[in-house]
């Protein structure tokens, strides 16, 4: 990114746009979030990766190939912005997984893990679209975040299925409280 010399005010509404015609260069922000969501992705990518070899139960060995494979076409999704803007992109980094198929961790431990990472995921896209005026960009995570939404909730059906999914605290039901009376 050139080091600005002095400080420049938006001018024209198609600052804002990115579906037709022109798109205008990334902003600074805008470019940290595709590489950082580019990273978390290959590491996504690598860990699916990993628990699809170890784990023992079929339905979830399907659902981290799933998980690898949305997080492989996301690291795509993100690369294509930045090489859009002749910037690099890092690496994956599925050649660091090892070929071991050893049961290092129970099933319901890397689908916590799995439930955990997707849901920081979501966040993060969350943050970006909210960071990025660029509407091509926003309507892009808006996507992104349904797709991992449904990978998320097929991950619960499969957590619950098996009984792992502890169910956290809550707020008391006052109208149960009350009808107790």
């Amino acid at each position: 990114i050139p080091k600005p010399e002095t400080y420049d005010y938006v001018k024209k509404q198609n600052f804002l746009s990115g579906y037709f015609g022109e798109r205008r260069p990334l902003t600074a922000i805008e470019i940290s979030n595709l590489y950082a969501n580019f990273l978390r992705n290959a590491l996504g990518s690598a860990t699916m990766m990993g628990y699809s070899q170890v784990a023992r139960n079929k339905e979830v060995v399907q659902y981290f190939k799933k998980g690898k494979e949305i997080a492989q076409k996301h690291c795509e999704i993100f690369e294509s912005y930045l090489k859009e803007n002749d910037l690099p992109s890092p690496m994956m980094l599925d050649s660091e997984v090892t070929d071991s198929t050893t049961y290092t961790y129970s099933d319901k431990k890397m689908m916590f893990y799995c439930s955990a990472l997707t849901a920081t995921g979501m966040g993060y896209y969350g943050t970006s679209m909210s960071m990025s005026p660029r509407r091509d960009i926003g309507v892009m995570y808006s996507r992104l975040i349904a797709e991992i939404a449904k990978f998320a909730d097929n991950g619960a059906r499969i957590m619950i299925k098996h009984g792992w999914m502890e169910e956290p605290p809550r707020a008391a039901d006052r109208d149960e409280l009350a009808d107790k009376n």
